[in-house]
């Protein structure tokens, strides 16, 4: 007894070491299977990593041969789909300057008796978009392509509306893309016609080699945008939206913008139609019970709902698929 009280300090301290030195054992024996399945992964994990670098570069073959074969298939599909669509587009032919203004006459002989025959009328000044070349002046070799463009969409455009029954066809507007002659050139070619003969033709002075491209993307479409103002009843103008949203020709709508004849010359609708309903001269007072013939006048001038003309102006935006250009990128 006296040993333990003389080294309790002693005794009771070691009891703990040794308690810490049992807890770190067990710990560690615990940890050492942890560290060495860690080791194991890693071990794996390394000789992974050693097989994969030691492969050819990513992509496989099998890979490249598969990607391959999907292109194929997404080309194949973009050439159908773009062939179905542009199968009524209309060919542009090649064509010299010169026959030009002939097809332009064409063109508007055409819509001319085409208006004639169904009583639509034409401004006899009227000429599609066409201004400057009524004239008779030639357009730039590299400017006719996309003028003939633009002439067949007039040209289909035109038909569809007197086809639809409009009343009257006021203006059409294109988008004018040709170059502006600088002045110093104007001043010049002014000069030299009035030393030349009257019936000398105008001569090319442009220098540029490509003409400015329209709207769109490059490989894929093209967008013209035209402008008509016409006057038409309702239903002919709805029949005009029907047929071009239905045309094989890709046309879009852009912008419409309505008026109604009564409300053109500066006298409001409200006002012609007060007009209208005033009573007829000749027909019996109010107290008067008319007859069948004054009833029906008067019924007549009350029914005016789809009977005004509407003056409209519509923008259309044409499409035209540029699927030959892919045809003959897989040819070269």
């Amino acid at each position: 007894m006296t040993f333990f009280k003389k080294y309790m300090a002693l005794v009771v301290g070691g009891g703990i070491a040794l308690l810490l030195a049992i807890v770190v054992l067990v710990l560690l024996i615990m940890f050492s299977g942890g560290y060495a399945q860690i080791q194991d992964d890693l071990a794996a994990n390394q000789r992974e990593l050693e097989r994969l670098t030691r492969l050819a570069t990513f992509p496989s073959v099998e890979n490249v041969d598969r990607l391959t074969s999907n292109l194929e298939e997404l080309e194949e599909f973009r050439d159908e789909l773009l062939l179905t669509i542009s199968a009524n587009q209309p060919l542009i032919p090649e064509m010299e300057r010169v026959a030009f203004p002939p097809e332009l006459e064409r063109t508007w002989q055409r819509l001319r008796s085409m208006a004639a025959e169904n009583e639509v009328v034409i401004p006899a000044d009227l000429r599609f978009g066409f201004e400057r070349y009524a004239a008779g002046n030639l357009p730039l070799q590299i400017h006719v392509p996309r003028l003939l463009s633009q002439l067949y969409s007039v040209d289909r455009i035109g038909e569809i509306l007197i086809d639809s029954g409009i009343a009257e066809l006021r203006s059409v507007e294109r988008d004018v893309f040709e170059e502006q002659r600088a002045p110093v050139e104007r001043e010049a070619t002014a000069a030299g016609r009035r030393r030349a003969p009257a019936e000398q033709a105008p001569v090319e002075t442009a220098t540029r080699s490509t003409a400015p491209e329209p709207e769109g993307v490059e490989g894929l479409y093209t967008r013209e945008r035209f402008t008509l103002t016409f006057l038409a009843t309702e239903q002919a103008l709805f029949q005009a939206l029907n047929r071009i949203s239905d045309d094989p020709v890709l046309m879009i709508v852009r912008n419409l913008e309505l008026r109604n004849e009564m409300g053109l010359g500066g006298v409001s609708a409200a006002a012609r139609l007060s007009s209208r309903l005033q009573p007829r001269e000749g027909m019996r007072p109010a107290e008067t019970r008319p007859d069948d013939a004054s009833r029906s006048a008067m019924r007549e001038d009350r029914v005016v709902a789809g009977r005004e003309r509407i003056q409209t102006r519509m923008v259309v935006d044409v499409y035209r698929l540029d699927f030959q250009h892919h045809e003959e990128e897989e040819i070269e």
